[in-house]
């Protein structure tokens, strides 16, 4: 198995695992605060648990990654990003805000080559370009706010600068950052949100989060070793697909024929184009000696 096969196997695992979390958002059915306390103590709690098993004969290469600048980076823009995606799903329907994630790969692809030098082929712009059209037309087909929906744009631009920081680190170890994001967020939103007199719904959508969003994360957070950032953001975008299929099936938000038009759009894209990946590569690895 090549990396970058091994790449896209980490990170599709990941986004899979991923999908129902706009679900669990609403099903907490608390106010903004309250929702991203939870959702940083479920995040944090899972990866610094797992952290904390992984470097047990360790601990002071672990420590030395938390007290590092690339962890406080990536922790920020990790956090930043949570803030703005949750805030998003409260002002906007999960189609709509998923939909205004499309942006993503063009902002990860943009900053790649601003910030890392790197040049994404043609077919990766093609198909950046043909997916947000399609997911254009699930965001500005739908009954959600244009706030929400600005929201949403903002969470792809901050997403996209998140997997190109990630993709800069290269080899080094992501999770210590992503947990501290996790951390960022309790500690920002500790004050306002409501931690008592929740609902049984709201405990049982938390749990979920704290059993998903650590895998998830975990797994996507490996991702850009392996893969060019525009490329984990295209990915990123089944997201969107399987998202609005689990808001569909447990919220009733049934999409419109333009969104699973646009959904048709985005899996023959995402077919067509990591099928001309995997052709490339195996023509590139029978001209090796």
């Amino acid at each position: 198995m090549t990396p970058r096969v091994y790449g896209m196997l980490l990170t599709g695992a990941g986004v899979l695992a991923l999908s129902p979390d706009s679900v669990l958002i609403r099903l907490l059915d608390a106010d903004v605060p309250t929702t991203l306390f939870w959702r940083g103590l479920a995040m944090a709690g899972g990866l610094f648990a797992f952290l904390l098993w992984r470097d047990r004969r360790r601990p002071a290469a672990l420590a030395s990654a938390l007290m590092h600048r690339n962890g406080w980076g990536l922790g920020l823009l990790f956090a930043l990003s949570n803030i703005l995606f949750v805030s998003a799903i409260k002002f906007a329907s999960v189609s709509d805000t998923l939909g205004a994630l499309a942006t993503a790969s063009i902002f990860a692809a943009v900053f790649s080559v601003l910030f890392l030098g790197e040049r994404a082929p043609p077919r990766t712009w093609i198909a950046a370009g043909v997916i947000a059209l399609g997911l254009m037309m699930i965001a500005f087909g739908g009954a959600g706010s244009l706030f929400g929906r600005a929201l949403g744009i903002a969470t792809a631009a901050v997403f996209g600068a998140t997997f190109v920081f990630m993709r800069a680190i290269g080899e080094g170890d992501t999770l210590p950052g992503l947990a501290l994001g996790g951390l960022f967020i309790v500690l920002a939103t500790a004050l306002p949100a409501q931690l008592t007199d929740l609902s049984t719904q709201s405990y049982a959508a938390t749990a979920g989060l704290a059993v998903i969003l650590p895998v998830a994360f975990g797994l996507i957070g490996r991702g850009p070793r392996y893969l060019p950032a525009p490329e984990v953001s295209l990915l990123m975008l089944l997201e969107t697909v399987f998202g609005t299929l689990w808001a569909w099936l447990v919220l009733a938000e049934a999409p419109t024929g333009t969104t699973l038009a646009a959904i048709a759009v985005i899996l023959a894209t995402l077919a067509v184009f990591y099928w001309r990946e995997g052709r490339v590569n195996r023509q590139a690895a029978a001209e090796l000696p």
